[in-house]
């Protein structure tokens, strides 16, 4: 039988021991309680997917008990179970929210088949109302571009990892892909088909953040209406990956080591302890060393998420990748006609790329939406370039002059291409051969 959480309540202790010790065999986490104000102490403090309870018992019987235990995990089935039974309180019991009702002496085969259909439509639950959580939050899978010798072995680090439970950390400077590396870490793995949750850790205050990543109920914290699922439980058999973990608030640090370790954890101006499984993915341009030296950083916390490191290379490391990610984005907009001249592809691969791949990025995009003609140069890419283009002018070849000139006369006579050819020296013939050789168009 798949694990569950089952909690049994019957004033008969010798009933309980029996079917405890009988489920618990069976794989289940089972707790017990003897009589109806025990269970709402348990109800308070633990999760449960689905529960037992009997209907007679003292001072609070088993529909009573029902009506309060939904009021606190209203997601929990409840399978009714008396030796009195009654198709009166059957119907009160199925009424109250009841999933199904028994009789005693049970059939301990009928009793786990419907422990079991209660467990699955408790999944599926959870998994239909996340899923609804995680369209808002929904990240495609994204390409990893690249051929150099470092993402190859970047690649391959990736795919050995992927399926592990391990966390892993991911280092690299500002703007080279981690958000990335991330997204194929989940996209390969067996989690691929449940949710990839992704939040930046410090972009959000510490009090925020604890709400975002374990939830809060109603009433918690001025503003909270209603009750609300943290990233943790939402990204249930999938993937949370925090970005930017360095600037995690050193009081919530504490709370995701013990979040780590347990797989436990208690929503906002809650007292129930609920638990979820979930791989942690991490993220940081910050060296975690010297913020653990500083104090901003736990070392214990430090060594829990980098069980496996993935560093990422700076694009200024990774040759002519350039050039491949540079082509890439101008591909990604199917309406673009324009092309790298020569002296831009030379420009590129000199550039140190502080910024990285998001720096490339918007270099192409500024370049797409500016450039003059068909072509892109690199005062196309950097505009602070103009006063120095001179200095450029030594890669372009002669075609390339003429094609500008060309395109600067058309543009002085407002394309009047008679007048233009008087100004060029050339027969109106010889310019129509030459605009469409240069495939040149106004």
């Amino acid at each position: 039988m798949e694990s569950f959480r089952l909690l049994i309540v019957d004033d008969e202790e010798k009933f309980i021991e029996v079917l405890k010790d009988r489920l618990t065999r069976k794989g289940l986490h089972v707790e017990a309680a003897t009589s109806g104000i025990e269970a709402i102490k348990l109800v308070e403090e633990l999760e449960f997917d689905v529960a037992l309870f009997d209907v007679m018992m003292d001072k609070i019987d088993g529909l009573e008990l029902l009506e309060k235990a939904k009021k606190i995990q209203p997601d929990m089935e409840v399978i009714m179970l008396t030796g009195y039974g009654t198709i009166e309180s059957a119907i009160e019991a199925m009424r109250s929210g009841a999933y199904d009702y028994l009789s005693k002496p049970v059939n301990p085969i009928e009793l786990e088949l419907v422990l079991k259909r209660a467990a699955e439509k408790k999944r599926l639950k959870g998994y239909n109302d996340n899923l609804v959580e995680n369209i808002k939050l929904i990240n495609d899978k994204k390409e990893i571009v690249g051929e150099s010798q470092v993402m190859l072995n970047l690649k391959y680090m990736i795919d050995k990892v992927a399926d592990s439970h391990l966390p892993v950390l991911i280092l690299g400077e500002s703007g080279t892909g981690k958000d990335l590396v991330a997204n194929a870490l989940h996209y390969k793995s067996c989690r691929g088909d449940n949710p990839f949750i992704p939040i930046n850790a410090g972009a959000i205050p510490g009090e925020l953040l604890e709400s975002e990543l374990f939830g809060h109920v109603k009433g918690a914290f001025t503003g909270a209406h209603t009750n609300k699922k943290g990233l943790v439980e939402i990204a249930n058999q999938g993937t949370l990956f925090l970005d930017e973990i360095g600037d995690m608030d050193p009081a919530l640090q504490v709370k995701l080591l013990r979040f780590l370790d347990t797989g436990e954890f208690r929503p906002v101006g809650s007292t129930m302890t609920k638990k979820t499984t979930v791989r942690i993915i991490t993220a940081t341009n910050k060296n975690l060393e010297k913020a653990i030296y500083n104090g901003s950083f736990r070392e214990d916390l430090f060594y829990r998420l980098s069980v496996v490191t993935i560093p990422v290379p700076p694009l200024r490391e990774r040759g002519d990748d350039v050039l491949l990610l540079a082509n890439y984005f101008l591909n990604k907009n199917p309406n673009n006609k324009k092309e790298l001249a020569e002296e831009t592809k030379m420009f590129l691969i000199e550039h140190d790329f502080p910024g990285n791949v998001r720096e490339l990025a918007n270099f192409i995009d500024r370049a797409v939406l500016l450039s003059k003609g068909n072509k892109i140069y690199p005062w196309d890419l950097i505009p602070s370039l103009n006063n120095t283009e001179n200095q450029y002018k030594k890669y372009i070849s002669l075609d390339d002059v003429e094609k500008e000139h060309i395109i600067d006369i058309l543009r002085l006579t407002n394309w009047d291409k008679p007048e233009a050819a008087k100004m060029l020296k050339i027969g109106l013939r010889t310019l129509y051969r030459k605009i469409e050789k240069y495939k040149i168009e106004q």
